[in-house]
């Protein structure tokens, strides 16, 4: 006789045989049944104190493992709060499962306590939305949720389990899920590719988040390497090529008058390698179609993205890149002026301390110019969102790809502490450095008991400055949106944490390496000051190709 299981004991099974190993979470009554069925098994439920929380712990599992974390709410409120952290994942293409509990069968659709329609709710943030009606459904939902959580580019997913299909039995077995490779890109059509590239006489490569996620970094190298293109990265991005490489112009910004901009309009071909749209559209880096643009990537684009391409390559980015190197090789295109100067002002920019006080609130490129410092190809740093993430994706300089997260899909506040919970808990030897805007901090600021119940050494770095800056600097005649911020070492200390306030610049480096070494977690507070950074970075008023 076949054994059967309850719905959610074969939602739990599914899930255990896809490898999934983590659930982020917070229960209700409504899921006490899939949280017994985890307690059996060989996941690890992690308990979070806000769903929103949870859901960005799961979003920044999959960044890293390229694998789909589980965040686990109940119906109404919880499932409610999860929305932000699923639709941050989705937005940012990074593989993640919701999981939502809900009321019985027979209240689906009717006006009942905490009931509301969670398959449409998260049906515009996720690429697959599906109640789960009946519990010999269960593994069947559980592969195809899976399957479309990490192919094509991937996102997030949400099953929603009613309360009696979670305790309804099953002799249904999981469902194996075979995973084809991405198709490598036709000849043809390389050929076509490179025969545009071979024409261009300053041709030059954009890259996103995309390379890293189809581990095609080093193919890229190779190209940019054989050929002496050069290469500016997006915010995800960040690290395909190392700071020293001379092929390198570092990070595209985001206000118009950027240096990368000027090296733009100097182009006339961009190859976007593995950019989302998401991220930018091509008008940003195209000058409003008057450059051709060349796409690689594993989907096509649609038309109405913004992007004014002359040619797609689609499928597998790494097999596309590597075409292209043996179709352009020996062709090695000459310096141009203005790459060169983009590429030596950027450099400049990097080094030059902008703070001149011994004490006091410190330049966001000099705390920038610390961390880039203290880092260790194993380290991992996350950024929240606001001011400081535009200092950070320019400023701070990754040692290897993907070392430096930051969200700018979605880009919603809150997700740098409960980022850093997970990649905390993903680390062997490598330190794990969450850099917020003390707006942003505030946003999730609960998960620091759950980074100390964890025992986690973690360091939290908070820019303390009492304002939503990024919106004054885009409204500066308008209003100024100042607060209070509490007093950073009591708080530290009552959520079991370790604080320290940094008073200048020259205390930044010792107090870093403290918190890093530390064997718990670590508040650092830094007080900026914005203004002597010269205002948003990369604008025309603070960046220039100026002469050394």
């Amino acid at each position: 006789m076949t054994q059967t299981r309850t719905g959610a004991e074969a939602l739990v099974d599914a899930l255990v045989a896809l490898d999934v190993t983590t659930v982020f979470g917070v229960p209700g009554e409504e899921t006490t049944a899939l949280m017994a069925a985890i307690e059996r098994s060989d996941m690890e439920f992690i308990l979070c104190r806000h769903e929103q929380a949870a859901a960005f712990m799961a979003s920044v599992h999959g960044r890293m493992t390229s694998r789909p974390a589980v965040c686990l709410a109940t119906l109404g409120p919880g499932a409610t709060n999860l929305v932000t952290g699923v639709a941050d994942a989705n937005l940012d293409h990074v593989p993640l499962i919701a999981i939502t509990g809900q009321g019985a069968r027979r209240r689906i659709g009717r006006d009942s306590h905490q009931m509301i329609d969670l398959e449409a709710l998260f049906r515009p943030i996720t690429k697959l939305s599906r109640n789960i009606l009946d519990a010999d459904a269960v593994p069947g939902a559980v592969a195809e949720a899976w399957r479309q959580a990490v192919t094509g580019r991937p996102g997030a997913v949400h099953l929603c389990l009613p309360e009696d299909v979670a305790e309804d039995h099953t002799d249904r077995q999981p469902v194996p899920v075979p995973l084809t490779a991405r198709p490598i890109p036709p000849a043809e059509t390389l050929d076509e590719v490179a025969a545009m590239i071979l024409q261009a006489d300053r041709p030059m490569i954009l890259a996103g988040a995309g390379v890293l996620r189809d581990g095609a970094a080093e193919p890229l190298r190779a190209l940019a390497e054989a050929t002496r293109l050069v290469v500016a990265t997006t915010f995800m991005g960040k690290g395909i090529l190392p700071p020293d490489h001379p092929q390198t112009l570092f990070t595209i910004g985001q206000p118009d008058g950027d240096y990368i901009d000027l090296a733009i309009e100097a182009a006339d071909l961009i190859l976007a390698v593995g950019v989302d749209p998401v991220e930018l559209s091509g008008a940003d880096f195209s000058c409003d179609g008057r450059i051709p643009v060349i796409a690689i990537g594993p989907e096509i684009i649609p038309a109405d993205a913004g992007w004014r391409m002359s040619a797609q390559v689609t499928g597998d980015i790494g097999a596309a890149v590597d075409g292209l190197r043996t179709r352009l090789d020996p062709r090695q295109w000459p310096d141009v002026p203005t790459f060169v100067a983009t590429r030596d002002a950027m450099r400049r920019t990097l080094r030059r301390s902008r703070s001149e006080q011994v004490s006091g609130p410190i330049a966001p490129q000099d705390i920038c110019r610390v961390i880039s410092d203290r880092l260790r190809p194993e380290d991992t740093v996350l950024s929240g969102v606001g001011l400081h993430k535009l200092w950070i994706a320019r400023h701070v300089t990754p040692r290897r790809p993907g070392q430096v997260i930051v969200p700018n899909g979605l880009a919603g506040m809150g997700l740098a502490l409960p980022g850093a919970i997970a990649a905390a808990r993903l680390q062997d030897t490598g330190r794990v450095l969450a850099i917020c805007g003390d707006g942003d901090l505030m946003m999730n600021l609960q998960e620091m008991e759950t980074a100390a119940r964890l025992s986690l050494s973690l360091t939290v770095m908070v820019w303390d400055d009492g304002a939503l800056r990024l919106i004054e600097e885009h409204d500066p005649d308008g209003p100024e949106y100042r607060f209070g911020n509490p007093g950073w070492d009591p708080l530290a200390r009552a959520f079991g944490w370790l604080h320290a306030r940094c008073e200048g610049a020259a205390d930044l480096p010792d107090l870093l390496a403290d918190a890093q070494d530390a064997p718990m977690p670590t508040l650092i507070s830094v007080p900026v000051d914005y203004d002597a950074g010269g205002g948003l970075p990369g604008t025309k008023s603070t960046h220039q190709l100026e002469p050394e």
